[in-house]
């Protein structure tokens, strides 16, 4: 396992870098990391504990290219090298100053282990990335990738795991986000199912063993989109589903509730949904409370701000988007909950355009998702049935004005067509 120390041209470019600066060079290490590490350090010349470095002759290899990071974490050349051709494992885990560290396999099958989460799931595999090495876009406006209600599950069936989750549409999804290089991704939830502790009756015995399984993948996802998006904002919104864990707890075992795993300085509790999907680890933005949790885009522009959440209600025999732009008459609002595609227009009173948009979901839709119109027969199988569902996407973007296009990217079939180029997640 690598750590990267202060010292060297680390330390000279710690000292003497803009943020700017010194984030392109070691991209995996928060600001606010870099602003008392700074400060630190410049103390600790001023008492003459340590000495100014000298300025490096070269400057390290800037870009996304992987195999530089783990040359920067104490990985070898050779190695990194032969990881970069040959594709790699490669897990996250952060230390007690916030930086993330990673752990890889090395060919003799001894790697490093993350054995820093909780001894009462067990440990999620390293996550299988393949990192992107686009360099970062230079454009004159920003993007806002948004998507939701992955329902990442899996029932058991006949010792065969079925995924609730679409695996086209998160292969979509990351194809997307690594070509387009959005500023901001948002994840607006139920993105983990938590089918296992729902408070409705179960349907079948299906989900007994899908709890760890569904959260290593939810991290897995969160950890690919770090690796193709390092610079990107990452943030996930809470939802009806998420809350499931915390309604189970209050009720089964409230004594659990608000447990925190001893010598970990994470600011989430042990039984709640950011902290067993290692959210922190991968540098994602929880916004939690359900009910009122959103995350607010804009507020810079003197402009009706994107509201950003999860949702609560859904119209069923008319337009949820039309509801949600008539409850909330000054914002944008973009959502998910209701699994179909809708976008609402409407003008205020003072003349701006404001959008509702729905983003569709991003599960199967043929009855394997638990719902109201789901069945499973006597024989434990899945009854097929087509949801009125819509797989779809978000793609907002700002023209830093206060003035957004929205558009609404549909899939079908594991395929979705934007701007003239075919995004095939069947691939």
């Amino acid at each position: 396992m690598g750590v990267l120390k202060y010292e060297g041209d680390k330390l000279y470019y710690l000292l003497n870098d803009s943020w700017e600066e010194f984030h392109r060079k070691y991209p995996g290490i928060k600001y606010n990391t870099w602003k008392g590490k700074r400060v630190y350090h410049k103390n600790k010349i001023k008492e003459g504990k340590i000495e100014m470095p000298p300025k490096p002759e070269k400057e390290p290899t800037q870009g996304n290219d992987f195999g530089d990071i783990l040359k920067l974490h104490n990985i070898s050349p050779e190695l990194a090298n032969e990881l970069e051709h040959k594709g790699f494992h490669v897990g996250y885990i952060k230390n007690k100053d916030g930086e993330i560290e990673y752990t890889i396999p090395l060919p003799n099958g001894k790697g490093g282990n993350t054995a820093k989460l909780s001894e009462f799931i067990s440990q999620a595999p390293p996550a299988k990335i393949t990192p992107s090495r686009r360099k970062p876009v230079d454009r004159d406006y920003k993007l806002i990738f948004a998507f939701g209600d992955l329902q990442i599950d899996y029932r058991q069936i006949d010792d065969e795991l079925v995924p609730l989750h679409d695996e086209r549409m998160i292969n979509i999804i990351n194809m997307m986000c690594k070509e387009f290089r959005p500023e901001t991704i948002v994840d607006l939830s139920d993105t983990l199912d938590f089918a296992a502790i729902s408070r409705f009756p179960a349907d079948s015995d299906h989900f007994r063993h899908s709890l760890n399984p569904a959260i290593n993948r939810v991290h897995n996802l969160y950890a690919q989109l770090r690796a193709d998006n390092p610079e990107s904002h990452i943030v996930a919104v809470d939802s009806n589903h998420t809350i499931r864990l915390a309604r189970f707890l209050m009720k089964q075992v409230p004594e659990l509730y608000g447990v925190r795993q001893a010598g970990n300085e994470s600011k989430y509790p042990a039984m709640t949904y950011p902290f067993l999907v290692n959210m922190e680890a991968v540098d994602v933005d929880w916004y939690g409370g359900y009910g009122a949790a959103e995350f607010v885009y804009g507020e810079e522009y003197n402009a009706p701000p994107i509201i950003f959440k999860h949702g609560t209600t859904v119209v069923s025999g008319g337009s949820t988007a039309a509801k949600e732009s008539r409850d909330n008459p000054e914002t944008h609002i973009v959502r998910g909950h209701g699994h179909r595609s809708e976008v609402h227009h409407r003008t205020t009173r003072a003349g701006e355009y404001l959008t509702s948009m729905m983003v569709g979901c991003g599960c199967h839709t043929d009855g394997r998702v638990p719902s109201y119109g789901s069945g499973v027969d006597d024989g434990g199988k899945i009854v097929k049935k087509q949801e009125n569902w819509q797989q779809s996407v978000g793609l907002i973007t700002d023209y830093l004005d206060g003035t957004y296009q929205f558009d609404m990217v549909m899939v079908k079939d594991g395929v979705a067509k934007y701007n003239g180029k075919i995004y095939d997640g069947n691939e």
